[in-house]
Order: C-alpha cells, then sequence, then structure tokens
C-alpha cells in the first residue's frame, strides 16, 4: 500500500484518482468521529462527505508539517463541531427567557411558556430587534452561542464585569419588551 505522502504527492500532481485511497482508508475513522459528535447517521454521512471535499480542496496548502491523518481528524473534528452548533442552534430554541426572572417577570415568563416554540421564537426575535445593539450582541453571544463571559469580554474588548453588567441590563431590558410584546390581557389568556 502506498503511503499517505505519496499519495498527496501525486494528488498534487493532478491524479486526483488518488484522492478514493485516502477516502478509502480513512472514511470509516472519520464516519465514526462524526457519528460521536452529531449523534445522528445521517448527518454524519453527510459531514463525511463534506469533510473529504474540504479536504481534498485544502490539499494544495498541506505542508506535510503534520502527518496527514492528523491533519485530516484536526478538519473532520472542526466541521463536526461547527455543524453541532449550527444544528443546535436550528433546534433548540430561543427559551432562555427564564434567566430574564429578575425584575419580577414572572407572569410573562408563565405566558411564554404557554406559547409555541415558533411563536416564542418570533417574540424573541422581535424583542431583540427592540434592542440596542450591544444589548442583542451581548445575549445572542451569551444565550446563543454560548460564549463565556471572558469570550465576550475579549469579543466585544470591554472588561468582564462590563459584560455582567450588560448581561443584566439586557435581561432586563428583554424582560420589559416581552412584557410589552404579550400584553397583560395576552398573558392573563394564557396563564
Amino acid at each position: 500500500m502506498i503511503d499517505d505522502n505519496a499519495l498527496i504527492d501525486r494528488i498534487k500532481k493532478g491524479d486526483g484518482r488518488c484522492f478514493a485511497s485516502l477516502v478509502e482508508k480513512y472514511k470509516d475513522m472519520v464516519f465514526a468521529m462524526s457519528m460521536r459528535i452529531v449523534h445522528n447517521r445521517e448527518d454524519a454521512e453527510d459531514l463525511t462527505q463534506e469533510i473529504f471535499v474540504k479536504v481534498y480542496m485544502g490539499l494544495p496548502s498541506f505542508k506535510g508539517e503534520c502527518k496527514f491523518s492528523t491533519w485530516l481528524f484536526r478538519i473532520a473534528y472542526n466541521q463536526a463541531v461547527a455543524l453541532k452548533r449550527e444544528l443546535q442552534l436550528q433546534t433548540t430554541p430561543i427559551e432562555d427567557y427564564t434567566a430574564f426572572d429578575e425584575q419580577g417577570y414572572a407572569p410573562t415568563i408563565n405566558a411564554m411558556e404557554h406559547i409555541n416554540s415558533q411563536d416564542r421564537k418570533k417574540y424573541i426575535q422581535m424583542a431583540l430587534d427592540r434592542m440596542k445593539e450591544k444589548e442583542a450582541l451581548i445575549l445572542t453571544l451569551f444565550y446563543l452561542n454560548e460564549h463565556s463571559v471572558a469570550e465576550i469580554a475579549d469579543i466585544c474588548n470591554v472588561s468582564i464585569a462590563n459584560v455582567k453588567v450588560l448581561l443584566h441590563r439586557a435581561r432586563t431590558h428583554m424582560g420589559d419588551i416581552l412584557t410589552q410584546i404579550l400584553d397583560k390581557e395576552t398573558i392573563a389568556s394564557l396563564t
């Protein structure tokens, strides 16, 4: 069997058929890694194909500073984690409004719990659209993108204490806006 570096040299010289040998050698391991991360066979199969396309397109930049398998699995891992995040964002309802119960928003929260998931997302998005850009960004980074307070501080170039204050204010503002959107009559009818 030809070693990986020899196959890569041939591929770089234009022999695309050699890539099939690399795919055959590593496809089961890439699929297994994908399955462990995304936990869905169809997504893992699609992801495995996408990974090999990305690897093929990236081969010209592969310098051989590490083993090909290491490079491949780094790409596979990053792609799988990115897909998992994307799937979570698509399937996880934006329902962390329960964290907004700092200023007596229990009736609003209770009403939100009685609304279907699609309507909840709509109301949350409406509230985010009415907020200041920085508040909406902080809430999105913290709740949807699951960044830590320290990461948000780095992203926004502010102190950790400032992020905590901004998060508190943004939650409070979100609660106010949701209470306005879900007027008292709506809240009363849903609780």
